[in-house]
């Protein structure tokens, strides 16, 4: 029995950034929607969930990315969900060319809660998951915590205000908007001259419209950055991202 789900998509313009490669931001937007499509698969669907007063949540995140896809160019992205350990359901991405599913442009992988929509309590159950489309095949392994070194001195990068254009169907921030946000706060020089190969994103605390996030920055000197956003004292996400030169054409 195939336990995969695929989506063929082809790079529009509005996805492609000041060089023609496909945005991050975007590239989250595919895998959120498989991802929907996997769980729908599986029995835990979307709709399924809210009847039982359930939604998912994403938890974690790790991509990591050998090419970026350029303008126009047609690619498969393919999930499956891994397993579920505890409260977490761990689910794989894969991004390839036609006929290259060997030799992939991006690996992902992925862990999600199910919340309750009115106290957004943990489900301990499975509520209609069916467990025999698990799939024990690794693109990444599972994700973990962001752990920001003590030798990184984390700096004031300012503040954003969650917009009404950035709330998902659940009343709250879409994840894919945080790597916007991590991405647009590095300095425009180092921006335009290296290239994103791996992110990772933790999230603590859901954002709702209106909230003020206060953001800290901080980085090595081997390409990883890490941006935090904060309510207050509370850690809503953490973000690592590391970045390579751009290759010279």
């Amino acid at each position: 029995m195939n336990k995969k789900v695929l989506e063929r998509f082809t790079v529009q313009s509005y996805e492609s950034d000041f060089f023609c490669r496909l945005k991050p931001f975007f590239l989250q937007n595919h895998m959120q929607e498989l991802a929907y499509k996997g769980s729908e698969f599986c029995g835990a669907s979307y709709d399924q969930l809210r009847e039982d007063d359930f939604f998912w949540a994403l938890n974690r995140i790790h991509i990591s990315v050998s090419e970026w896809p350029e303008w126009r160019e047609e690619l498969y992205l393919q999930s499956w969900s891994r397993a579920k350990q505890g409260p977490l359901w761990h689910r794989n991405f894969k991004m390839f060319r036609e006929g290259e599913e060997d030799s992939p442009l991006m690996l992902g992988t992925s862990a999600w809660t199910m919340l309750n929509i009115a106290d957004r309590s943990i489900c301990r159950g499975t509520h209609g998951f069916n467990e025999d489309f698990h799939l024990e095949e690794d693109t990444l392994p599972f994700c973990s915590k962001i752990i920001v070194p003590k030798d990184i001195k984390m700096q004031d990068a300012g503040n954003h205000i969650v917009s009404f254009s950035e709330l998902d169907t659940n009343g709250h921030a879409n994840n894919c908007f945080y790597t916007q946000w991590a991405i647009d706060t590095l300095p425009f020089d180092y921006i335009s001259t290296h290239i994103l190969s791996n992110l990772r994103i933790c999230y603590y605390h859901e954002l709702q419209f209106g909230d003020n996030v206060q953001l800290q920055l901080g980085n090595d000197t081997k390409g990883k950055w890490y941006l935090q956003g904060m309510l207050g004292d509370t850690t809503c996400f953490l973000v690592e991202m590391q970045f390579i030169p751009t290759p010279q054409q």
